[in-house]
């Protein structure tokens, strides 16, 4: 059967509720937003803790190694060039290797550990050893020593510029890239302190000269130039470190260096103003120093840092303090105000729901009966919004009074139409009834007289489409019977007065008897669900009609082969069937289906229960219930029943 199903609706918030939430979005928006701005300054603070705990956690692991590893570099490449004996080397390469292991530990301990240590500590234990031997057999050339001792620098660098990245505030990042520079002088000033230990002990034979004026003259630019950049008090400590014995001894040292390397004639140029040893002494005691001052610039960063997480955190708890005072003061006066409104609405909600429960309709009851109808004006409630939205539904009730007059004189108009139509069409078809009926009653040509049936047969199909206007006109029709029928004849009349008769099959039907009085009703009804079921189901299938003796009466079975109903399409129609709605073009426009229209209100006319269910075969399932006021001798009937069949 074709049906449609029923459309549901949302549920939709009250009006307190919607008016609270447009008064208190506002403020938890404020509250939440306060909320969020503190709780992302304590995390801006947590980050910077965690920012310097990082950076302290490693620091001190990698100034070792780089200190380690710039002594194992410079008496690696003196044992190299001039084969000495170094006993020192032994307890430098094990200061080396305990430091690259202390640094992996520090690195582990990290929040964010980095992921090129441990790289550059594997690639560290699979290659010193053989590095080491090479050395100690002066097999390698002194660049390539050189080169492998500056890898940890390497490393360092890539963490300071990875910690220059994430660092939480750009005068951190500013700090970390002058610490950066100052470590980079240091190591330059250590490079070019090897390179020149190299020269010596090769006669200037072990790097080309360029490298070593380019190490030199860059950590010496640097220097000056930071502390320009530093200015006073920053600057004291590097300036005290130009000043020394010892930056003029290395300076003097280099130079004289430099000019010896610079004549090719290293034999031939004068003596070099200090031994191996007291230049070596006077470099590390400038490396000492610059070391301190790049540990001591790192100091004050950390400081500042600190101060700064500070500072965050303590304007995060008042801003979050303000924000949460705030936003109390506002939802406080919000929920006041909102409730002023609320309260006014509820006086309109329960003035309008007087008005729509009570007035409106007994208003609507007075004009369909063709009596004065006046609705009592609503209270006062001001000339504000709510006060007009109480005038406006004033104005819809009175709108709503009129238009149920209109309706009801449409009603009535509509209903005489159906009816005088009706009985119109009645009058005719009953003429046409009997003139076929004397017709057959002549006729014995079987040709003719089949061609007779058929007429008869569509005739009768007219007089039941008639009827049901009447029906849905309020009317009844016209055909009574005076004494009982057989339930059997009654359900043979009412197939007979079917489209596909043919395709039905009654059988199983008690002997019992109904009423002349509700007959024709009754006809009419089964008619309607036999036509229904035949309709909407395949050509070649039956459709079954059978009857059987209940407790309350006579119930009746129609049941067809079709492609069925949905649960919410079950529900929809016997919902329908269960209460007949009242006549109206909106009921007959939101269904095709008139016969359903006309099977409610006939069985709401008898006490009849229709109801639909899904039948063996899949398709519908038509069960009537005819009360035992109905049925002559339902005592009898239900005392023993005998099965007939067509």
């Amino acid at each position: 059967m074709n049906y449609h199903s029923a459309v549901g609706f949302p549920a939709r918030l009250g009006v307190r509720t919607r008016i609270l939430a447009i008064a208190l979005i506002p403020s938890l928006t404020l509250l939440g937003l306060g909320m969020f701005t503190a709780g992302d300054l304590v995390r801006d603070s947590a980050q910077v803790r965690q920012w310097i705990d990082d950076l302290e956690q490693i620091r001190p692991a990698a100034a070792e190694l780089g200190a380690a590893a710039q002594v194992e570099r410079v008496l690696s490449l003196r044992k190299l060039t001039t084969g000495e004996i170094v006993p020192e080397l032994v307890s430098a390469r094990a200061r080396v290797d305990r430091g690259f292991e202390a640094l992996v530990r520090a690195d582990a301990r990290r929040h964010e550990p980095s992921p090129y240590i441990p790289a550059a500590h594997a690639k560290f234990q699979a290659t010193i050893t053989k590095v080491r031997a090479g050395i100690d057999g002066r097999v390698l050339g002194p660049v390539e020593v050189y080169q492998y001792f500056n890898g940890p620098f390497t490393l360092f660098h890539t963490g300071f510029r990875r910690a220059q990245q994430v660092a939480p505030d750009p005068l951190f990042a500013t700090r970390i890239s002058e610490a950066v520079r100052l470590l980079a002088a240091t190591e330059a000033m250590s490079r070019g302190n090897a390179i020149g230990v190299a020269l010596w002990g090769s006669d200037g034979r072990a790097f080309p000269l360029e490298e070593f004026t380019t190490q030199v003259g860059f950590y010496k630019a640097e220097i000056t130039n930071l502390i320009a950049e530093f200015g006073e008090p920053r600057n004291q400590l590097l300036a005290g470190i130009v000043a020394s014995d010892a930056w003029q001894q290395i300076s003097t040292m280099e130079a004289a260096l430099a000019e010896r390397l610079a004549s090719h004639e290293w034999t031939r140029t004068p003596e070099l103003p200090l031994s191996l040893q007291q230049w070596q002494d006077a470099a590390a005691e400038v490396n000492t120093k610059l070391v301190a001052t790049y540990s001591e610039h790192l100091d004050r960063a950390r400081g500042s840092a600190i101060e700064a997480a500070q500072r965050t955190e303590r304007s995060a708890w008042v801003a979050g303090a303000v924000v949460l005072v705030g936003s109390v003061v506002a939802m406080l006066i919000a929920v006041v105000l909102a409730d002023r409104i609320i309260r006014g609405l509820r006086r309109l909600r329960d003035a309008t729901l007087e008005v729509a429960d009570a007035e409106l309709p007994k208003a609507i009851r007075r004009a369909k009966a063709g009596e004065r109808a006046e609705i009592a004006p609503i209270l006062d409630f001001g000339s504000d919004e709510i006060g007009e939205v109480a005038t406006a539904f004033e104005q819809a009730a009175t709108v709503a009074v009129g238009a149920a007059v209109e309706e009801a004189r449409t009603r009535e108009g509509v209903r005489s139409v159906f009816v005088n139509i009706a009985h119109r069409s009645q009058v005719v078809v009953h003429r046409q009834l009997e003139i076929l009926d004397e017709a057959e009653s002549k006729q014995q040509d079987p040709a003719l007289l089949e061609v007779y049936f058929q007429l008869d047969h569509l005739a009768t199909r007219a007089r039941r489409n008639a009827e049901n206007l009447l029906i849905l006109g309020g009317s009844r029709p016209g055909r009574r019977w005076s004494t009982p029928v057989p339930l059997l004849d009654v359900l043979r009349s009412a197939v007979g007065e079917t489209k596909e008769y043919v395709r039905v099959r009654v059988g199983g039907v008690p002997e019992a008897r109904l009423y002349g009085a509700a007959v024709a009703d009754l006809i009419h009804l089964i008619a309607e669900l036999v036509d229904n079921a035949t309709a909407f189901s395949p050509p070649a299938t039956m459709v079954d009609v059978s009857a059987g003796v209940v407790g309350k009466g006579l119930a009746v079975e129609v049941a067809d082969q079709g492609i069925g109903l949905t649960v919410a399409e079950f529900e929809r129609y016997n919902s329908l069937l269960a209460a007949a709605p009242d006549f109206g073009f909106a009921a007959l426009s939101r269904d095709s289906r008139m016969g359903l229209f006309v099977v409610a209100q006939l069985a709401s006319t008898h006490a009849v229960s229709v109801r639909l269910a899904e039948s063996p075969y899949g398709g519908v399932r038509a069960v009537v219930v005819i009360p035992g006021t109905l049925v002559d001798g339902h005592e009898a009937a239900l005392a023993g029943e005998r099965k007939v069949s067509r």
